[in-house]
């Protein structure tokens, strides 16, 4: 999270022009945007980009409705908005990110191609923002720079929603008082507001691809496949892109989950602290163990069965997908100091204290022991001698094996899905080194930077995902000489094929064949209870 944040601390450069449209949003009012003409990393766009900035979405959640789930969309008001700068991020860690940040954060932003009428109804990419839950903003996305990379007209919002422990607390007290998941409430909330209003900045609400990233693939899975109670039959999108994220992903158990609990006392006994660091340090410990507080809680709104059961049930949207993974997820997180069997077995049962004794054993049969088996693909590890056995292993569990699942459950419903694996480092010099191609590595190639070292990487990527938004297929406008992107066939089994995005114009299809064993273990029916999934 740190590292995405350094990227997208540096200054945007952002030039008015009075020929960006004024909008008017029915029942609320009018505002005026700005046009865009460089990126968040200060490059030149390729062609200025309409935009609208910061614009509320709903009454914020402060005072006696903090706490609460949103329920009242802004107070009309007379007159036209200038509306150029992004709003104030929500509540968290500062040293996560350097902007400012308030509780009155629920804004969102449009970016548009310009020179188009607005009356011409634009395809439009919805995005969540990663953060596990605890960090991030609407600019992890640089939504200017997704437009202006795109061959064909197209729309782009991001937004904020309520994190940390003003959006995620897990306890018993907010289950009985209906508080849970509000983050989550305050997504669905904004596409709600966009059905009736995006189009009236040019957008076609019913051509929302929602995606996200991380915890916004998270977020993005939940939703999808929410297709019972209150939303059965009523999609707010389309189709969906979750990048490195999945239903399944990680774990949100419920609110009687041990970590749950002790993370709510210590909350409510550091309400009174009288330093910034007493509190911070809540994070710092999770981050350790890779179990960060405040998440989502089952039993709550929008997870009130878990991910595994409406995914084998069906019970999701039946709309076209995009589901990927990196190649080394967990080296962006697993310690560096675990040296032995006990260590890596301990840390794999802190992750899922539910396993049991067979659960544990199979998973140091998974993964052999580089010290027990000299052969074992973990051997020669940097840092410690179980750091790549954990980073392989973690990976499975929260990434890699979730994505194939989300990719089997669909394809198998018969919708058709696309499965990639990103392979592609931004640091080479760092991670070709020792970490590989960790979590997030995609982000800046998603919107074909020109920060990062395969630029060409970045323009075929952006190609492929810029033609699902625009036509449901990522073949569609992909670039020409690239190859076809096949509908991922979970029946096929290890010979499914997928897309492998791999540095410079080397982007080929492979057989998603790899670490079979692991990911049964992983996705096994019978254990998904015991893993909170």
């Amino acid at each position: 999270m740190r590292r995405a944040a350094t990227w997208l601390a540096l200054s945007q450069q952002l030039l008015a022009s009075s020929a960006t449209p004024v909008v008017n949003l029915a029942g609320y009012g009018s505002f005026s945007g700005l046009s865009v003409n460089s990126s968040l990393t200060n490059d030149t766009l390729s062609a200025p980009v309409d935009a609208w900035l910061g614009i509320d979405y709903a009454v914020q959640p402060v005072g006696e409705r903090r706490f609460k789930p949103v329920e009242e969309r802004p107070a009309a008001f007379n007159g036209t908005h200038a509306v150029t700068t992004y709003g104030k991020v929500c509540v968290q860690d500062p040293a996560q990110l350097p902007y400012d940040q308030d509780e009155a954060c629920l804004s969102f932003n449009v970016f548009r191609t310009a020179h188009v009428f607005l009356d011409e109804k634009l395809p439009t990419l919805v995005w969540i923002h990663g953060g596990g839950f605890v960090a991030g903003s609407a600019r992890s996305l640089d939504g200017a720079s997704f437009v202006a990379s795109s061959e064909r007209p197209i729309a782009v919002v991001t937004f904020q929603y309520r994190l940390n422990s003003l959006g995620f607390l897990p306890s018993t007290l907010f289950e009985e008082e209906g508080l849970l998941n509000l983050g989550l409430l305050d997504q669905r909330f904004l596409l709600e507001f966009l059905q009736d209003h995006l189009s009236s900045f040019g957008g076609d609400p019913t051509q929302i691809t929602l995606g996200g990233r991380s915890a916004g693939a998270h977020s993005t899975g939940i939703h999808y496949f929410h297709n019972y109670d209150y939303d059965i039959d009523k999609p707010l999108f389309a189709r969906v892109i979750h990048q490195f994220g999945a239903v399944t992903a990680r774990a949100f158990p419920n609110s009687s989950y041990s970590q749950y609990q002790s993370d709510f006392k210590r909350f409510m006994g550091a309400l009174n602290c009288s330093t910034e660091s007493e509190s911070a340090q809540m994070y710092i410990d999770g981050e350790s163990r890779i179990a960060w507080p405040f998440q989502p809680t089952l039993g709550g709104p929008l997870l009130e069965r878990p991910g595994s059961v409406s995914s084998r049930e069906g019970t999701f949207f039946h709309l076209p997908a995009i589901t990927s993974h990196v190649t080394n997820e967990g080296k962006y997180y697993t310690p560096g100091d675990l040296q032995s069997n006990d260590d890596f077995l301990q840390f794999m049962q802190q992750t899922s204290p539910d396993l049991n004794i067979t659960d544990i054993s199979l998973i140091n049969e998974l993964y052999p022991d580089p010290v027990a088996h000299p052969d074992s693909p973990y051997a020669s590890s940097p840092n410690s001698t179980q750091y790549n056995r954990l980073s392989e292993a973690w990976s499975d569990y929260a990434y890699i094996c979730p994505s194939r699942e989300t990719a089997y459950r669909v394809s198998k419903a018969g919708v058709p899905i696309y499965r990639a694996h990103f392979n592609t480092p931004d640091n080479p010099l760092e991670y070709q080194s020792w970490r590989g191609i960790p979590h997030i590595s995609d982000t800046r190639y998603t919107w074909a930077s020109r920060k990062v070292p395969y630029t060409v990487t970045g323009d075929i990527y952006h190609a492929y995902l810029a033609s699902f938004v625009t036509t449901g297929d990522p073949n569609t406008a992909r670039l020409p000489g690239t190859p076809e992107w096949p509908v991922y066939d979970g029946l096929k089994g290890a010979e499914a094929e997928q897309l492998i995005i791999n540095p410079g114009n080397f982007t080929v299809v492979e057989k998603d064949s790899y670490r079979r064993a692991q990911c049964d273990f992983w996705n096994s029916e019978e254990r998904a209870g015991r893993l909170n999934k």
